[in-house]
């Protein structure tokens, strides 16, 4: 049979093929940064809409020669601006005190509705995984109307035009509202549907423009939804529409302000006295991590600091500092700088009199594909070896924190005691605005006194590692809303499965594509925290791991339709080998080694389980016979594994390596396990060459 025979005549070019995958990129990563910016309490589950991505994705997939389903599109992104809509006025809690979440809508909760926390995710879920079941089956059947391999490799073309796209927008402060407004108009003009089609697309698109007022002083920062405003008592900062920050106005002389400014300085002044009570002067050289808009570096400032280096993740945030009214960026002491506070330590060369952990507590996910808040790794054991080098002989750290669960002053405090020693003890203050809790570690002398209930919990407590860096969890569990969560993934995936086989109940499971998606997602998060530890958990980062994974995938799958591809078994056993090794080796092997040569090999480390992973989905992919079953199943699988890798809050990060091992040898069993039973040698279709 001829390769034009074996395959639907071609109705639209390859390029269209990119173009719906640039298309369910960007709006994956627009609505990852959307909702949990305007709805708080999903700023800890920006996952979920990377979940409702994949299964909508997978879903239509599958359905490929279903009835059309393009009005989903529409309806989906009309269900997404309504939930926002509708839960801004809601207060969303959590019963539970497993995990530590920053939920207290005091203001508000007398004249707001309240509902649990899972509800409200339920509905994040289904309104995000709409918009893209009707993308997932166009995508699959333009797909079908070309050669396999080729057509994956367009899909992945455009995958990665859209995160580079979106991540080059994102750092030029581009609100994500703004790609359904241009993205639903393009995809209308596009590719043909009904008249009333187009409209609505047009239409739910359009409904994006009521993000647009969001009042004076809103800015997107690379990481957050950053809204600005004036107040008496200084410049308020609101991220992710939460309280953040607010730089007081140290200078202002109205009476009124007078009590919040000295109880203010006083507390911040804390490690300052300890320092100068210790050395009988004040720090010459001063570290700050976290320094945010400024109240930190003032402080360092009038406590006589000869220089301060104010280190800061998010470059908004640093920026509105300088419209701090106590103006502590203006002066020359102060050198700011933009980094991850964990990177900037274990890189410089510089020994601090006093190192500041400023209230670097974070309101959302490091990533869309890592169960990690962005400040997990800096409330390490660790992390606070690493400060005590960089700390000068007589030196003192002090680290700023909220606390609001009695479980956490211990696991703070146990964590500080591991990484530093002996020398650390724990404040509190009465005065719970901005930061309740004060740490202080010395370097030489007795530790700061410290209540005998506090160093009880401590004993008692779980510390926090680069392992187990889940600081906010109270022990080694997954906590029962997450495996509310889960049992509600796990009964969608059960129904896609029954739809496949009432569809076509002569079609395989696909159980090794579902493996593969599982695992692939393990692996990709797995690397994120790799790099996060090694580089910085910054947006560059994270931009950097995402396009080098799409463009190790492209290179495998050209490979593989060029024949240069290892063969099937060689690529499983160098996945198994590979993964194996990233489980092996440990981190501290990685950050002795020179920067030039940590970049080459943390590139080999991850990049070599990608293309090994890839070059097997490539080559099951020829060989089937249509395009959605597979690819649908796959992103389902994947789905799952961003659920699986919730097994690290049990069993720590490396364990997620070993889990993937065992997702791929499982995969290997159902490859061959089909192979025999069809009978057939396996080889690329004609529809994949």
């Amino acid at each position: 049979m001829s390769d034009t025979a074996a395959r639907p005549l071609e109705r639209n070019p390859a390029w269209h093929i990119a173009v719906v995958s640039f298309t369910v990129l960007v709006l994956e990563l627009a609505l990852i940064r959307q909702v949990p910016a305007e709805v708080r309490v999903v700023s800890y589950f920006t996952n979920l809409l990377l979940f409702a991505s994949f299964f909508g994705l997978g879903l239509g997939a599958i359905l490929q020669s279903w009835r059309d389903l393009g009005w989903t599109f529409p309806a989906g992104l009309a269900m997404v601006a309504g939930f926002v809509a509708f839960a801004h006025g809601l207060v969303i809690y959590d019963e539970a005190n497993v995990v530590h979440f920053w939920l207290q809508y005091s203001s508000s909760e007398k004249r707001a509705i309240n509902i649990p926390i899972l509800p409200a995710i339920a509905a994040a879920f289904v309104s995000g995984a709409t918009v893209f079941v009707g993308l997932g089956q166009k995508l699959a059947r333009t797909m079908d109307e070309h050669p396999r391999l080729p057509a994956y490799g367009w899909d992945i073309a455009g995958s990665l035009a859209g995160t580079v796209t979106f991540a080059l927008a994102a750092a030029a402060g581009v609100p994500p509202w703004v790609w359904p407004l241009v993205l639903a108009p393009a995809w209308a003009f596009i590719f043909p549907a009904p008249a009333w089609q187009r409209v609505a697309v047009i239409v739910a698109g359009a409904l994006f423009l009521t993000f647009t007022f969001q009042g004076e002083g809103t800015r997107w920062s690379p990481y957050y939804l950053l809204q600005a405003s004036e107040r008496p008592e200084g410049l308020e900062v609101n991220v992710n529409s939460s309280f953040h920050q607010l730089a007081l106005d140290f200078r202002s002389k109205k009476p009124e302000l007078a009590g919040m400014q000295q109880t203010m300085m006083d507390k911040f002044s804390t490690p300052y006295r300890e320092y100068g009570k210790r050395n009988g002067r004040a720090p010459r050289n001063v570290l700050i991590l976290g320094a945010g808009t400024g109240n930190d570096v003032y402080v360092a400032l009038q406590n006589g600091a000869g220089r301060v280096v104010a280190v800061e993740i998010d470059p908004v945030i640093l920026e509105l500092g300088k419209r701090n009214p106590s103006r502590p960026y203006d002066d020359p002491r102060v050198q700011p700088v933009t980094d991850d506070g964990r990177h900037y330590v274990r890189t410089t060369t510089e020994k601090f009199d006093l190192v500041i952990f400023g209230t670097l507590d974070s309101q959302t996910l490091l990533s869309g594909q890592a169960n990690l808040r962005l400040d997990n790794f800096v409330y390490t054991r660790e992390s606070f070896r690493d400060a005590r080098a960089v700390l000068a002989p007589d030196g003192v750290i002090g680290v700023y924190y909220s606390v609001f669960r009695p479980w956490l002053y211990g696991r703070l405090l146990r964590t500080a005691v591991e990484g530093f020693g002996s020398g650390c003890g724990l404040t509190r203050f009465e005065n719970p605005f901005l930061f309740n809790t004060a740490i202080l570690c010395v370097n030489a002398g007795t530790a700061v006194p410290t209540a005998p209930q506090l160093v009880d919990a401590a004993n008692a407590a779980i510390p926090a590692t680069d392992d187990w860096p889940f600081v906010y969890l109270e022990k080694r569990t997954i906590a029962p809303l997450y495996l509310q969560a889960f049992a509600l993934l796990a009964i969608l995936i059960g129904a896609t499965f029954l739809i496949v086989r009432k569809l076509h109940p002569g079609e395989p499971a696909h159980a090794e594509f579902f493996l593969l998606g599982l695992g692939f997602t393990l692996v990709e998060s797995a690397a994120i925290v790799r790099l996060a530890l090694l580089f910085g958990s910054t947006w560059v980062v994270n931009a950097v791991v995402f396009a080098s994974v799409l463009a190790m995938i492209f290179v495998a799958n050209a490979a593989v339709l060029r024949r240069r591809a290892p063969s099937l078994p060689v690529a499983w056993t160098g996945l198994v080998l590979a993964l194996a090794v990233n489980a092996l080796l440990p981190l501290d092997a990685l950050l002795a080694l020179p920067s030039i040569g940590r970049v080459a090999v943390a590139a080999l480390l991850v990049g070599t389980p990608v293309f090994f992973a890839a070059v097997c989905f490539s080559r099951l992919f020829a060989q089937e016979s249509s395009t959605g079953f597979a690819l649908g199943v796959n992103l389902v699988g994947a789905m799952a594994g961003g659920g699986l890798e919730y097994l690290s809050m049990v069993l720590g990060m490396r364990a997620v390596w070993w889990i993937a091992v065992c997702v791929y040898l499982a995969a290997v069993l159902m490859s061959r396990r089909r192979a025999v039973m069809s009978g057939v040698t396996p080889r690329p279709s004609s529809a994949a060459r």
